[in-house]
């Protein structure tokens, strides 16, 4: 499934306006270069679980130079009984943020979102085939409305039929269900709306609809409902996330008689900081 997540591109700075007062100390300029770091009771992206319903250590660095653009890489632990032969998630993203007025916002981006070592291990595959996934991102933001747009570049995550051994007819010719399709051209829509309650308080709603070209039967749509609190630095996060999504072995990991929903109820805490 999808990482990354969240996928996570993050804004840039914006240009501003400089403000003179007399005997004022000019503000410190934001640094270009931040780290981050976070713990959380449940990887959850676009409503699917990433690590198995269990704890994840997370982290990264963005580079947001004042220019708009942004540059930046971040990491989280997944589990391997989802991304085969894999135990963590690597993205590197970047892009631009631009700014058309100040209630409106634009945003254009790419990421690659990586699992080193993680393969298929299908024992009917010809070929392994990687989880490793590139996306466009193309997103506006007006006021504490964001809307946002994801395109596969490659295929989704993995899932596509070619490498697999052909199912024969009588005759041995393979049979037609069984030509190479893709899952590039997959498309993630996502709506998030932030109500800030007071100073550092806030309630984030979130609604997502995931479209996996020439494969529809893994089609889904999630909904996520969070609140956040910054208190002393650090930001406090509790969301529960819900999906239709059906139950197949995307979604739904039965090994060794140990059984995941990875797209039920979830409630996942979170704590945060960036440097």
């Amino acid at each position: 499934m999808q990482k990354s997540k969240l996928l996570v591109a993050v804004l840039g700075a914006l240009c501003a306006m400089p403000v003179f007062a007399a005997d004022a100390p000019a503000a410190p300029a934001a640094p270009a270069v931040t780290a981050n770091v976070g713990f959380t009771t449940d990887y959850v992206f676009n409503g699917i679980s990433q690590n198995y319903r269990s704890p994840a250590l997370q982290g990264g660095f963005d580079y947001t130079p004042a220019s708009g653009l942004y540059l930046g890489t971040w990491a989280s632990n997944i589990s391997g009984n989802q991304y085969t032969n894999a135990s963590m998630e690597w993205d590197m993203y970047g892009g631009y943020n631009g700014k058309v007025n100040d209630d409106l916002g634009y945003q254009v981006g790419l990421i690659s979102v990586m699992y080193p070592g993680g393969k298929t291990a299908d024992p009917t595959a010809s070929v392994y085939k990687k989880w490793d996934t590139s996306e466009a991102i193309l997103g506006a933001t007006w006021k504490s409305l964001n809307v946002k747009l994801t395109y596969t570049l490659t295929d989704w995550y993995g899932i596509n039929t070619s490498g697999y051994s052909p199912t024969m007819t009588a005759d041995g010719s393979p049979t037609a269900d069984t030509a190479d399709t893709g899952s590039k051209g997959s498309t993630y829509v996502e709506a998030n709306y932030t109500y800030e309650i007071s100073e550092g308080l806030s309630v984030i709603a979130h609604a997502g609809h995931q479209k996996i070209q020439n494969f529809a039967k893994l089609d889904y749509t999630d909904y996520k409902l969070a609140v956040s609190k910054l208190y002393q630095g650090f930001t406090y996060a509790l969301a529960y996330t819900t999906t239709n999504a059906t139950d197949n072995n995307l979604y739904h990991v039965k090994i060794n008689g140990d059984d995941k929903v990875l797209s039920g109820n979830i409630l996942a805490a979170s704590v945060s900081r960036s440097f």
